[in-house]
């Protein structure tokens, strides 16, 4: 006997209503993480710098003191390539393989932007050295930010986090993209209360902190994944090691020209002193970033940016605050030049300016750059069942995002139009047929 239509639909409804209910409340299974070191050598520069000034009084922000990451104190962690110091870990945040895969579980879901849409690894993706080769960053519906993705690649030694230097560290900078209305555009206090309805994630935040779902929990989870993601072992390091094939004639002499003119800011062995310079770049737009004033309220920090570090900075384009030069080689130039005329130029621009490096010494200083580029992990996305937003199941016709690889099961269609443009998984609509006007 031939079931009816309406037995057969009925049926249909209770298998959507089955797999709609365990896409929305799964959470993310780690898969396989392959890793491949990637070394490419190719060329650029942001070399240049300054002396600090003196800090000046003021009740604003205080500057960081010029701390070198190689005397701060390690705690049990990854080793370090060669060439990178002891890697710095926060007394009140030891890492641990589950602490790890947790945190790398929630740098790649796109659950935590308001619109499901963007994750940390949109804006730092591994596979362009945990950068983005935009000027800038696009964010929930479609903003574009007004400074360049800086890469993760050692960041675990930087003394401060972001151009501007407002965030002191890893746990601080963790939550910040979350919290802001172009990037990801949501808030901590929501992002904790919808993990905290995904069985996995609740299971993973007991185990590794003994707790529910928290802030601190996820700012401490990303920090120490992103602790792992560090770059040495570089042509430089085998040279300075005793390897003297390790790099060519080129980039020997590019070394001894950046010793000479670039190494007080770009200071080993990361290659950046941390500190904030005003090379004039951006200087020249309308409504110009302000940069670390922004932070500390000094106008004598207008247009200053922190230094940045110059490891796998072949790798990285494009360059500066703003995004602003494509090349490498056009980096090169323009900071072998002293950077742009501004009222704030720093003074150790100025001094490189006096240096008069002429082509065949810039040609050097993109070899030499190149020859920084180490071995750095590419970590794949852990499998996810659903990388769709936190949102209630709707009545018939309304709509949500799932994995393609669910829609055979689902009975969905595309709705192109919407799809169309987006980095989220495509919107699909549940047929009204299918799904029992109730709701579920």
């Amino acid at each position: 006997m031939q079931p009816s239509r309406s037995n057969w639909l009925a049926l249909c409804s209770i298998a959507v209503i089955v797999s709609v209910v365990g896409l929305l409340f799964c959470g993310c299974s780690p898969g396989p993480e392959k890793k491949k070191a990637s070394a490419p050598e190719a060329k650029q520069s942001e070399a240049s710098s300054q002396s600090p000034a003196k800090p000046e009084p003021s009740t604003a922000v205080a500057e960081p003191a010029e701390a070198k990451p190689a005397e701060k104190s390690a705690a049990a962690g990854p080793k370090p390539p060669l060439g990178l110091p002891p890697l710095p870990i926060p007394a009140d945040n030891p890492m641990t393989p589950e602490k790890v895969e947790l945190g790398k579980m929630l740098y790649f879901d796109t659950r935590m932007s308001k619109d499901g849409t963007v994750s940390c690894a949109t804006c730092h993706d591994p596979k362009m050295a945990w950068a983005e080769h935009t000027p800038t960053s696009t964010g929930i519906g479609h903003q574009k930010g007004a400074r360049n993705s800086p890469t993760v690649i050692n960041a675990a030694y930087a003394t401060s986090q972001f151009w501007d230097g407002r965030a002191k560290t890893l746990e601080d900078q963790a939550v910040g993209p979350v919290e802001n209305p172009i990037e990801m555009g949501h808030t901590m206090t929501a992002v904790v209360a919808q993990l905290a309805t995904i069985p996995d994630y609740q299971a993973r935040f007991k185990k590794v902190f003994g707790t529910g779902v928290t802030k601190e929990g996820f700012a401490k989870a990303i920090a120490a994944f992103e602790r792992t993601v560090l770059s040495g072992d570089s042509p430089y390091d085998r040279f300075v090691a005793g390897d003297q094939s390790a790099m060519n004639d080129a980039q020997k002499r590019g070394w001894e020209t950046f010793r000479d003119n670039c190494a007080t800011c770009h200071t080993q062995p990361l290659f950046s002193n941390y500190r904030f310079f005003n090379a004039g770049v951006g200087s020249d737009k309308p409504n110009a970033d302000e940069g670390r004033m922004k932070v500390t309220g000094k106008e004598s920090d207008r247009g200053k940016f922190r230094v940045p570090a110059l490891r796998n900075v072949a790798d990285t384009a494009p360059y500066f605050h703003d995004g602003s030069v494509a090349k490498l080689e056009d980096a090169v130039a323009l900071m072998a030049v002293g950077g742009k005329n501004n009222p704030n130029l720093s003074e150790m621009l100025k001094s490189v300016r006096e240096a008069n490096l002429g082509a065949k010494e810039q040609k050097d200083l993109v070899e030499f750059l190149g020859a920084l580029s180490g071995k750095y992990p590419v970590v794949e996305p852990p499998e996810c069942r659903s990388k769709s937003a936190l949102r209630p199941l709707g009545i018939a016709g309304s709509t949500f995002r799932v994995r393609p690889s669910a829609m055979r099961s689902l009975f969905i269609s595309f709705n192109p139009k919407e799809a169309a443009g987006t980095r989220s998984m495509p919107t699909m609509m549940l047929p009204r047929e299918v799904v029992p006007r109730s709701g579920v």
